[in-house]
């Protein structure tokens, strides 16, 4: 899940400047790209750095903000935006309705206005970019038929452009043949459904190998037991090829083959290089030719194969959503959805969809709670369900992925949240003798006043009322122990205006008044 990219439009330095910080420290997941001090610059940097929200203040010298959102809604109607203004009035507020912002911000506004707006915000980017990777999933599934039926000598879709589009596609690209082995496919004697698990698994291993290791390189189920990948020129190096042939057999138990098809291969050419090179392989010891239904069902296998690898990028982006937007209650409610829909499949699409769900929580523990320990196979499941194993045996297969999943999930947040906690409790200690409201501390550490209220007293175990006036009467205590100020000036000294009031609270902690406390310390012990 990539992280929003903001653009901040401010004349004023010091307040940009707070603007930035607060995006520096901030949870939702946002980064600042660029900075400008008016519209006219803004509209300048806005291909240069290509955010996803843009938040501009109105008036600016050279080009105020609803000029500079006018330009802008020309080239990029989509840009959500956010409007600042210093002035509370109708006219800017239609204004940036008309212009179709998302929200309009109040100057001077706390770091907690900021981030309900920008929470907003986030919801708005997540339900866009889940609707672009399901586009650009659609057009990968239509291309990935198109270059299946080209290997095959079938007849293209009815795009008009498909042979274009697939010869841009290939140009400065090289061509491999992966055919995994039919002793060992034979041994398994695997059924359609089987061998579905297996293909999915194979090409989960293969891409995340692939990442791993920095390359753009798309992987393509051609038959039952053949896959063609597509790669830069010179990318896919021995060790490459032998880290894949390994996993396939540590994780698959099935030795895999790998042929170079060679490199600038035309759309034309692409049907008479498949057959070449599958008779190599054949040749070379691997699997003999599938049979004609085989084939006719390579269709539908790849994109049955194209749809799981889909609904995995899928799965990602909502379990991401959720946890960078702190909703626990929809990540829960997400997981145990998918293990009722899970219980509801068939067995084969069963083990299809543990193997899915396991896959996008693996990778959503790479990239947000475990970064550390990423690894090229980080989202391959070390027992990946069995073909032989019963619906009960995926069931529990998937709930203990969840469970473990939620395991890890909580103690980030444990950590994440005890690390919060430490930061409140210190801005309690360095401003207990101040109004220190929960507000403030609450702005102070970039969360809703409500989630931190519940928070602050789990973690603590005090409300956070009681613990600034413990914190309070404790510092009394130490200033009643060691200095001889007068009670009032020690009242005044921690945060209280009435030294009555101050005194009432310091009995019901110590069971004994200011003064008594003072003369307690100097009777004999």
């Amino acid at each position: 899940m990539p992280k929003g990219k903001v653009l901040i439009v401010e004349d004023q330095p010091n307040f940009r400047m707070g603007l930035r910080k607060m995006f520096e420290d901030g949870q939702q997941g946002w980064t600042v790209v660029g900075e400008a001090s008016n519209g006219q610059d803004a509209l300048a940097l806005i291909e240069q750095v290509q955010p996803d929200l843009v938040l501009t203040d109105i008036r600016m010298p050279i080009m105020d903000g609803i000029e500079f959102v006018g330009h802008l809604r020309q080239s990029h109607p989509d840009l959500l935006v956010i409007i600042l203004t210093g002035y509370k009035n109708f006219e800017y507020a239609q204004a940036a309705v008309r212009l179709g912002a998302l929200d309009l911000l109040i100057k001077p506004c706390t770091e907690q206005d900021v981030q309900q707006v920008m929470s907003k915000a986030s919801e708005r980017f997540y339900e866009k970019y889940s609707k672009q990777q399901q586009q650009l999933g659609q057009q990968r599934q239509q291309q990935d038929q198109e270059l299946r039926s080209a290997l095959l000598n079938l007849p293209y879709t009815h795009r008009a452009d498909a042979e274009k589009s697939l010869d841009s596609m290939l140009s400065n690209k090289e061509l491999w043949l992966l055919q995994m082995n039919n002793e060992d496919l034979a041994i398994k004697d695997y059924g359609i459904s089987d061998m579905r698990l297996i293909q999915f698994a194979l090409s989960n291993i293969v891409e995340e190998l692939l990442k791993g290791s920095g390359l753009d390189a798309r992987l393509l189920l051609v038959e039952h037991d053949r896959f063609v990948l597509v790669s830069d020129y010179h990318t896919v190096n021995a060790a490459i090829q032998e880290a894949i042939q390994q996993a396939s057999w540590e994780y698959l138990k099935i030795h895999l083959n790998i042929h170079p098809m060679g490199a600038d291969v035309s759309a034309k050419q692409l049907a008479e290089r498949y057959v070449q090179f599958k008779e190599a392989a054949l040749s070379s010891g691997g699997a003999p030719g599938t049979s004609g239904s085989e084939t006719s069902n390579g269709s539908s296998m790849t994109m049955t194969l194209s749809l799981n690898q889909s609904k995995v990028n899928e799965l990602e982006v909502q379990l991401m959503s959720a946890i960078l937007m702190n909703q626990e209650e929809s990540l829960q409610q997400l997981l145990d959805r998918l293990l009722i829909e899970l219980s509801n499949a068939t067995l084969a699409d069963m083990k299809i969809q543990a193997l899915s769900l396991s896959i996008a929580l693996l990778g959503t523990i790479q990239k947000q709670l475990a970064p550390e320990e990423q690894t090229s196979l980080a989202r391959i499941p070390g027992d990946m369900p069995q073909t032989h194993w019963t619906a009960e045996e995926v069931g529990h297969w998937a709930s203990e992925q969840v469970a473990n999943f939620l395991l890890l999930f909580n103690n980030w947040q444990a950590s994440k949240n005890d690390n919060l906690i430490e930061r409140a409790v210190k801005y309690i200690e360095e401003h207990y003798n101040e109004e220190c409201r929960l507000t403030d501390v609450a702005s102070h550490i970039h969360l809703n006043a409500s989630y931190f209220s519940v928070l602050f007293k789990k973690s603590t175990g005090e409300s956070f009322t009681r613990f600034v006036t413990r914190v309070r009467m404790d510092k009394a205590a130490i200033l009643l122990r060691n200095t001889d100020m007068k009670i009032f000036e020690i009242a005044c000294a921690i945060g209280f205006d009435e030294p009555n009031y101050f005194t009432n609270v310091f009995k019901q902690q110590y069971l004994m008044s200011p003064k008594e406390y003072r003369n307690g310390r100097l009777a004999p012990g």
